[in-house]
């Protein structure tokens, strides 16, 4: 039977009846060792464990600490998305705003009758297309949440004219450029023909001195 009470689980740690408060200890104190560049057999040494102990204990630091990294990554996101979405919400209200009837109201002097002067008020209703400055301004919203999520598809990358850039060439396509390349060595070898003798002769001197 074990010694270790019914109802009280052990803590892992030398024995598996260690302390919380020291396990952590020693953890902390095998995190900054190996960020000094310590190996796991000096660590060992310095925590009287073992090598094995010292790896298994700084696989469990490495895993905790990529959890509280990426959840504090999944809540930026979330926090960021939902200001995105209040930056959408606002932009689509404005825009809706922007279309209603706008109604103007002005006064005037109206002259002659049998009471002289008077005041007349004019109402004008005017009808809005709407400023589409908003629809861009939530467009732009929609984007970042995607980028954050990574929603958008990836970007097609055609490499084929990299392997070969006549493959999607018509045959006529091809005639011509074949006919361009003739041309170019055929004016290429008229120009190496029409060398004076002692030029050629200078030139070959001239690569033999380097």
């Amino acid at each position: 039977m074990s010694d270790t009470p019914r109802g009280r689980r052990g803590r892992g740690g030398q024995g598996g009846h260690e302390p919380r408060a020291r396990i952590r200890t020693r953890e902390l104190r095998a995190m900054e060792l190996a960020a000094l560049g310590w190996s796991q057999h000096q660590i060992a040494a310095d925590l009287g464990i073992s090598q094995a102990a010292v790896s298994k204990l700084l696989k469990r630091i490495e895993l905790r600490v990529l959890r509280e990294l990426t959840d504090t990554v999944e809540r930026q996101k979330a926090r960021q998305s939902l200001r995105l979405e209040t930056l959408f919400a606002e932009s689509m209200r404005a825009w809706t705003d922007s279309k209603s009837d706008a109604t103007r109201r002005r006064q005037r002097k109206s002259q002659g009758g049998a009471r002289g002067d008077a005041v007349v008020a004019e109402v004008t209703v005017e009808n809005q297309h709407g400023d589409p400055r908003y629809l861009e301004e939530a467009r732009k919203a929609l984007a970042d949440h995607r980028k954050i999520w990574g929603l958008d598809a990836p970007q097609k990358v055609d490499v084929r004219a990299t392997r070969n850039p006549y493959v999607d060439m018509s045959d006529e396509e091809l005639r011509a450029a074949l006919d361009r390349q003739s041309r170019l060595l055929a004016a290429a070898d008229d120009d190496a023909t029409k060398k004076e003798p002692a030029q050629i002769q200078q030139e070959t001197d001239h690569a033999d001195s380097k």
